[in-house]
């Protein structure tokens, strides 16, 4: 009798540890297998798990992400929130290269912020052909002004209006109209190629950003969990 109290104790004391210190675990492994593509820190990353034990099955309620200047693949952040609901992994696999790599969400959201400076550079770097760039914001419209080369002679001043939206997995810049003033004669055309700024393809905890709002030159960034 007295073997089998002492039994129950210790899986009680391990169950009750199980549960104070599984989602701390579980909190480092989730952000040293994130660390590839973020730069984040210990305290970025929290995990809910009720009870904790329940994380050693792979089962983990909520996983919420909140850091600030993170940077994805080259493009900097200056926000980033991420919640995730009912959440899956294996627990041997993270065991053995002692990460917890998501396999998957049932529901999750994320909104993520880039500033405008962030997005001049990346405009800059994308619309080929222009020099002595110039890009303004002004609400959810985006102007971006530049030299460009005519036939290869002639420099013309170029005018280029448009805004940010989603396209697939891309974020694109779609201009609405472009103005062409060179020589005397001026140019306009409304029918122009968007230009991809950034592929979120691939994007780490399967987040699908699916729109973008601009407000005082901060873009954000809005998406859910894709289980497609």
């Amino acid at each position: 009798m007295k073997k089998w109290m002492i039994f129950f104790v210790i899986v009680a004391a391990f169950l009750v540890g199980a549960n104070s210190y599984a989602p701390q675990l579980a909190e480092a492994g989730l952000c040293e297998a994130l660390s590839a593509k973020f730069n984040l820190h210990s305290d970025d990353v929290r995990v809910q798990a009720s009870p904790g034990a329940k994380i050693f099955l792979g089962d983990i309620d909520a996983i919420t992400l909140h850091a600030n200047n993170v940077e994805v693949n080259g493009l900097k952040f200056s926000h980033f929130d991420c919640n995730l609901y009912g959440v899956h992994f294996k627990p041997l696999l993270a065991l053995a290269d002692r990460q917890v790599r998501v396999t998957h969400a049932e529901s999750g959201e994320m909104t993520a912020s880039v500033r405008s400076e962030e997005l001049e550079k990346f405009l800059v770097q994308k619309v080929e052909g222009l020099t002595q760039p110039q890009v303004s914001f002004e609400d959810d419209a985006v102007r971006v002004q530049g030299r460009v080369k005519l036939g290869g002679l002639v420099t013309a001043n170029a005018d280029i209006r448009g805004h940010f939206g989603m396209k697939g997995s891309k974020l694109m810049f779609i201009p609405s109209s472009v103005n062409v003033e060179g020589m005397g004669i001026q140019v306009s055309a409304t029918q122009l190629a968007n230009v991809e700024i950034y592929d979120f393809a691939g994007f780490p905890l399967g987040i699908q950003p699916d729109r973008v709002t601009m407000r005082d030159g901060i873009l954000t960034i809005h998406g859910q969990v894709s289980n497609s």
